[in-house]
């Protein structure tokens, strides 16, 4: 498949038992989200992905793993420049449609409960579960970013600037007191 042709609804059941893959870019701006924390032109930048659909043995739970590599530039909140965030993920998403599965997992396991689709709140109880596959990958991507990025090493532009000269001295507020109790004695 090619990038133009990532599917952004899938059925993970159907594409599971077919052994779905995809590897290949897509730009950073088809994830709203995470293009929304981005600042300046995000135009150029890519995200890479290497995705997978797979069944357990008892063809009751999807599996969806996957690598994403892409980097965000976002607001330093030291310096106000940009930042380039390097989003890295590895990702191992159990996809069930039944919450009582959820007890076969591991505990640690990460897992989505697959909620009704369209079809079925509209009465059509015979059509399969679908998910949107570039949401399920950008949630995880948006746990990756940092609530406040900043730059490793960076000059803070707009705090107060250290001053090299001598302090001018200032009067010990306590003097005027001491001088006060020499006049009442």
């Amino acid at each position: 498949m090619s990038a133009n042709t990532f599917p952004a609804q899938i059925e993970p059941f159907k594409w599971a038992e077919q052994g779905f893959t995809w590897s290949g870019t897509l730009p950073l701006s088809r994830f709203a989200r995470i293009a929304r924390e981005a600042v300046g032109s995000i135009d150029d930048q890519l995200i890479n992905i290497d995705c997978k659909l797979s069944m357990d043995a008892y063809h009751r739970i999807a599996w969806l793993d996957g690598h994403v590599e892409t980097q965000v530039p976002m607001e330093c909140q030291r310096c106000l420049d940009t930042v380039e965030i390097d989003l890295v993920l590895d990702f191992h998403l159990a996809l069930v449609d039944d919450e009582s599965l959820i007890e076969r997992l591991d505990e640690d396991a990460d897992f989505i409960v697959l909620g009704e689709s369209e079809a079925t709140s509209k009465g059509d109880y015979d059509s399969p579960a679908t998910a949107d596959l570039l949401a399920l990958i950008e949630d995880e991507l948006l746990l990756l970013l940092p609530l406040s990025p900043k730059h490793d090493a960076c000059e803070h532009k707009h705090q107060p600037a250290v001053q090299n000269d001598v302090e001018e001295k200032r009067d010990n507020p306590f003097d005027v007191l001491a001088s006060l109790k020499g006049k009442l004695n």
